[in-house]
């Protein structure tokens, strides 16, 4: 995936799956700090040490960017606020997105930007995720279906 093509950002915004599995990047890497603490053994931060990668925060336009992206997408159930803030990086940069999160990979698809799986392959298409009762099969949002109290259950729906 590494092939630069004239319409590639320079940029790529790297979640903790980069440093974890030791990927090289064709680009300017870029992280956010939290991915940092997502970090556990010794290689995997010193893979971030001598990545040279830049560790910066997204803007607060562009968090409440990747929010609604994320919440428009039903992503922003199963992501962390690590992931919200990789997402809007990439999204401020108009860089890559370099990770294996399927639900971000989705949320970065949503928002046209581009991404470069780790060790997964990239998602194929766009999905947005609905909550339905298992009981009923009503979409329903919150925890609880309000008709007949059964506790929601995530389910990807069609494509966005």
């Amino acid at each position: 995936m590494g092939s630069k093509s004239s319409g590639m950002s320079p940029f790529i915004v790297a979640d903790s799956s980069v440093f974890i599995y030791g990927k090289d990047l064709d680009g300017e890497v870029i992280t956010v700090p939290g991915v940092e603490g997502e970090l556990k053994d010794l290689r995997s931060r010193m893979r971030l040490k001598i990545s040279g990668a830049r560790i910066e925060p997204p803007t607060a336009e562009a968090l409440e960017k990747a929010r609604a992206a994320a919440d428009m997408t039903g992503d922003s159930a199963v992501l962390s606020e690590v992931d919200l803030e990789i997402l809007a990086k990439a999204l401020e940069l108009s860089a890559r997105l370099a990770t294996d999160d399927y639900a971000l990979q989705n949320a970065a698809l949503h928002l046209g930007l581009q991404v470069e799986p780790i060790a997964m392959p990239r998602i194929r298409r766009i999905a947005k995720r609905t909550c339905r009762c298992p009981g009923c099969g009503r979409p329903l949002e919150g925890e609880e279906c309000p008709v007949c109290g059964t506790p929601a259950k995530k389910r990807r729906g069609g494509k966005l």
